[in-house]
């Protein structure tokens, strides 16, 4: 991802450090400034609530006795007494409510010593038992009592005074609401708000508070929902402290009055000095700012020097080193920078000369080869390359050594390089190869170049006293007339050194068309592996006749390839290159099928032949052949002795030990081994004894005219007749006319095939030839006085 804004330099980062731990230590000490002061405020709050709780008590208290005073006046009063003693229900009421009106209570309940109604302003029923049996208790025993209840969903501060006569007459108790005009009357002293609110369980009821409607916000009620008894908690806007008022209820129930801060209030101290403090910390940064600035341009500017010195350096630029005032570790690194800037120059011409040359014989190497070619071909002259090789190099290094080997292409360099004119381009490519580029105005004569060449390099070279003689083969094209560019001039080159190392000459010119060859043999074998698969590749199968008695004994299966593009392609050459790409295996396996499948529908057919399928000499090292064949051929069920594998000479001897495993192998699985194209190979008859095959075909080079050549017929007569003495059958191949047939019939050959018999057949037609060939039996059959041949064993 590009970046939005460069990166900092070294003096951006040394500011930036530097910054970084000036506002880090600021913070920090402002931060834990602040937090002392936001404690200390937070302390003195709480002390200000813990005197409004004391100052809300002594309230309360000092108002419970001008409370007591103003009724006991009343309980004196002689009329309310007189009254009283009148015990007229009428009278009684009528001087309660006087008397609780002039002592400004809002509950008035007279009570006889039997804790029962008397008269009452609330309405309850004269007579029954009155309220506020404990407090009734309490009074009793001191004279007089005073507490904080509720009564029907209101508090009142209760009272209880005595009522006295000759005897005790009544008691009268009187309650005094706390309502929002009290909360604001202790508020006033306080200087806090006070709410009094009821606590039952999870219930919180407020029952008058020196607060507005607008003020008791949701947020503010859970914040008393939350808290409890003696609780200091903080809310958004306030501080606030609990206490509880009056008497502990059996029921749970709680009284509490909720002592509010203003927190705004409480903490403007605080929000000044943070003010204060935080213009202090800006201004000790900005001052700071200003001398990091100046330090950190005094520091950075010999770095940065330093740096474009270091810059220059790495691009390659002629520079010289910076004067510095300063000592120490920057003139240390100014003194290992003009070092390394003399050695990175001498390690920069070493390493364009290695570049450029091969490391062994100090000859231009491939890459600058590469690059003189572009050059020539882009110029347009005429010239010539010339390509080399040193022929069977790798038996030098398998026999002397490869230290030996080196010193063999040090020393073929350089007479190469002597022989050649002196303003030519010459190199190695690579391994035991060499390329010469002479330009044609230099060149008087190319043969008489080229023959020197070769006599020169062929002379003995003598290395440790021991004399090597070298074979050079030559490869020449003429540019740019013979190719365009470097890639052309490789591949060119490669297939003229192909053809050099057929000639007797060992010189080879490139032949315009040369590549087109190398090109189809690329498209076939990058289009083999889909001719497997849709249908391009098909099989056919030419019948092996046995000779006495004459009928079918055998086919061999011959794969063909019709390409939709090139036509027919011949199977020796496609093989060939299947073996090559290493796509033989994959060939064999599609054969192996396609014969099984075949021969499973003749067998359905009632056609119980045997067939011959051609392996390849890669086939022999496939260590998996054995167990493909079996899975294959599993529904022949014992069978597989009609099964016919034919291996070349040349495949066999190949690598005899692994070739002569792979033939064991499958000679025990029970099918017959043959020996195919028998008398072309190399195989002698001591090797032949060892092979565990059972028969051999003898290659059709020898019968073709086989009933006009007479050493044909010798060397026919005297392979059957060897064979047949080594226990072996012998199948000839190549028949071509009936005279070919009687003589190899007359001398026992086991097995025909030829097109005089018949050709290669598609699948399907083998039942409609074997018909037709059963009229031919007849004159195919031996004569009495031809020797009976040997049966097949």
């Amino acid at each position: 991802m590009r970046r939005l804004w460069p990166a900092p330099g070294f003096r951006g980062r040394l500011m930036l450090a530097m910054l970084t731990l000036m506002v880090i230590t600021s913070v920090t000490i402002a931060g834990v400034m602040m937090a002392y002061l936001f404690e200390g405020e937070k302390s003195r709050a709480v002390g200000q609530l813990n005197v409004a709780e004391g100052v809300a008590r002594e309230v309360m208290a000092r108002r419970n006795e001008l409370l007591i005073s103003r009724l006991q006046v009343v309980a004196d009063d002689f009329g309310f007494k007189s009254a009283l003693a009148s015990r007229d229900l009428p009278t009684i009421t009528s001087a309660l409510a006087n008397q609780s009106a002039r002592a400004g209570a809002d509950l008035a309940l007279l009570v006889d010593s039997d804790d029962k109604l008397i008269a009452n302003l609330q309405g309850l029923d004269n007579g029954t038992p009155a309220p506020f049996s404990g407090l009734l208790d309490q009074a009793r025993e001191r004279g007089f009592a005073a507490d904080i209840d509720i009564w029907h969903g209101k508090a009142y501060q209760l009272l209880v005074v005595p009522i006295k006569g000759p005897g005790l007459r009544a008691w009268l108790i009187a309650g005094f609401t706390l309502n929002d005009g009290f909360a604001r009357f202790i508020s006033g002293l306080t200087g806090t708000d006070v709410v009094f609110r009821r606590r039952d369980g999870n219930t919180v009821t407020v029952l008058a508070s020196s607060l507005d409607n607008k003020q008791m916000t949701a947020d503010l009620m859970n914040t008393f929902d939350a808290m409890t008894r003696q609780q200091l908690q903080e809310g958004t806007h306030y501080f606030i402290r609990a206490m509880s008022i009056g008497k502990d209820h059996p029921d749970g129930s709680e009284l509490q009055a909720l002592l509010l801060s203003d927190r705004g209030t409480a903490l403007a101290s605080y929000y000044r000095l943070a003010l204060q403090l935080t213009l202090v910390v800006v201004g000790v940064l900005i001052v700071a700012g200003i001398l990091v600035m100046i330090t950190a341009r005094a520091l950075g500017r010999p770095v940065l020097e330093l740096a474009r010195f270091a810059s220059d350096i790495g691009e390659g630029h002629a520079t010289t080193p910076p004067r510095l005032r300063a000592s120490g570790e920057l003139r240390v690194l100014r003194n290992v920078l003009t070092n390394m800037l003399s050695d990175i120059r001498e390690r920069e011409r070493w390493i364009q000369h290695n570049a450029t040359h091969d490391d062994l014989t100090g000859l231009l190497n491939r890459k600058a080869l590469d690059e003189h070619l572009r050059q020539m071909l882009g110029a347009g002259e005429p010239f010539v390359a010339i390509g080399f090789t040193l022929a069977d190099f790798k038996v030098i290094n398998d026999t002397l050594g490869f230290s030996f080997g080196d010193r063999v292409i040090v020393a073929s360099g350089l007479r190469l390089r002597g022989q050649l004119p002196a303003d030519c381009v010459f190199g190695r490519t690579g391994g035991n190869e060499y390329l010469a580029l002479i330009p044609q105005r230099t060149l008087d004569s190319l043969d008489d170049l080229l023959d020197r060449l070769h006599a020169h390099i062929q002379q003995a070279i003598v290395i440790d006293s021991t004399p090597i003689s070298l074979k050079l083969h030559i490869a020449v094209l003429r540019l740019p007339e013979q190719a365009n560019t470097a890639d052309e001039v490789r591949r060119r080159l490669n297939l003229t050194f192909d053809k050099a190392r057929r000639v007797e000459t060992h010189t080879a010119f490139y032949e315009p068309g040369g590549d087109e060859s190398h090109l189809r043999e690329l498209r076939l074998i990058r289009d083999l592996q889909g001719a497997m698969n849709n249908g391009e590749l098909s099989m056919k199968y030419q019948p092996k006749i046995r000779f006495d008695p004459v009928d079918l004994h055998q086919v061999e299966a011959l794969i063909r390839w019709q390409h939709p593009e090139l036509g027919f392609v011949n199977p020796e050459e496609f093989i060939m290159l299947a073996e090559r790409s290493g796509q033989i295996h994959t060939l064999t396996e599609f054969i192996l099928r396609c014969v099984a499948e075949d021969a499973r529908q003749w067998q359905i057919r009632g056609l119980d032949i045997g067939v011959a399928i051609n392996l390849s000499a890669l086939d022999l090292t496939n260590r998996r052949l054995t167990e493909q064949i079996t899975a294959t051929f599993r529904h022949w069920q014992g069978n597989l002795h009609r099964l016919t594998f034919e291996i070349t000479e040349s495949a066999i001897m190949s690598d005899s030990e692994l070739a002569l495993q792979t033939l064991a192998d499958l000679r025990a699985l029970g099918v017959k081994l043959s020996v195919d194209d028998f008398g072309t190979g190399y195989s002698s008859l001591a090797q032949l004894r060892k092979l565990p095959v059972h028969e051999l075909k003898i290659d059709k080079s020898f019968v073709l005219n086989l009933d006009s050549q007479t050493q044909d017929q010798l060397i026919v007569k005297s392979t059957i007749d060897m064979a047949h003495g080594l226990g072996l059958s012998v199948v000839a191949e190549g028949i071509e006319n009936a005279e070919s047939w009687a003589l190899l019939q007359q001398w026992g050959c086991n097995l025909a095939q030829g097109f005089f018999l018949a050709r290669p057949l598609a699948p399907t037609d083998l039942d409609d030839w074997a018909n037709a060939f059963s009229e031919r039996r007849a004159g195919l059959s031996p004569t009495d006085t031809n020797p009976r041949s040997e049966s097949l064993s």
